[in-house]
């Protein structure tokens, strides 16, 4: 009797162990190989005329049904070439009202501290329109130095820019992620 309590014990164990090795290969399956289509980053580059300093965060993308309406987040990582340029061409602006001025100065100190800043966007393709619904600007510690919630006039994407490409890669998104999105 007590031989065939042990054999019977034996067989569950062995049954539980067959069940959680095969519970764990699902697992890692599921989270390993799936998983990664989708979540390997949430950061997708946009080949832009300065490569490799914009980025669609694609976890945050709306797409509005009635008003074809795309609605994201960008961010972009602000090069040395572009700070100096930036600066440059504030630089440049002489002739300028004491309001534009203290703006431009502004806009100076921002530049010296930003390392890069995470825009919300909206696209009418349709219409090929934009506009920017609120930025937020970040130094090289990822600490907030300023934020601008002051939404955009729509202005139109120009041919060949950045708002373009971003405009292409969001669109080229939600037809072939569709799962991935948020429909409203």
């Amino acid at each position: 009797m007590v031989i065939i309590k042990c054999l019977l014990i034996s067989q569950k164990k062995k049954w539980i162990n067959n069940n959680i090795s095969i519970l764990l290969i699902t697992v890692f399956l599921l989270t390993g190989i799936m998983a990664p289509a989708h979540a390997q980053s949430n950061l997708m580059a946009i080949i832009t005329k300065e490569p490799g300093t914009v980025y669609l965060d694609n976890t945050r993308i709306t797409k509005y049904v009635n008003s074809g309406i795309m609605d994201g987040w960008v961010k972009k990582v602000v090069t040395d070439k572009e700070r100096k340029a930036k600066l440059q061409s504030i630089k440049k602006a002489k002739k300028a009202s004491k309001k534009e001025k203290a703006k431009a100065k502004e806009i100076k100190e921002l530049y010296k501290k930003m390392s890069y800043q995470y825009i919300h966007i909206q696209f009418d393709s349709k219409n090929s329109r934009y506009k920017a619904l609120e930025s937020y600007y970040y130094d090289k510690d990822s600490q907030l130095i300023s934020r601008d919630t002051n939404s955009s006039d729509w202005g139109a994407v120009p041919v060949d820019s950045t708002e373009a490409q971003i405009m292409k890669n969001m669109t080229d998104y939600i037809q072939n992620n569709i799962e991935y999105v948020t429909m409203k």
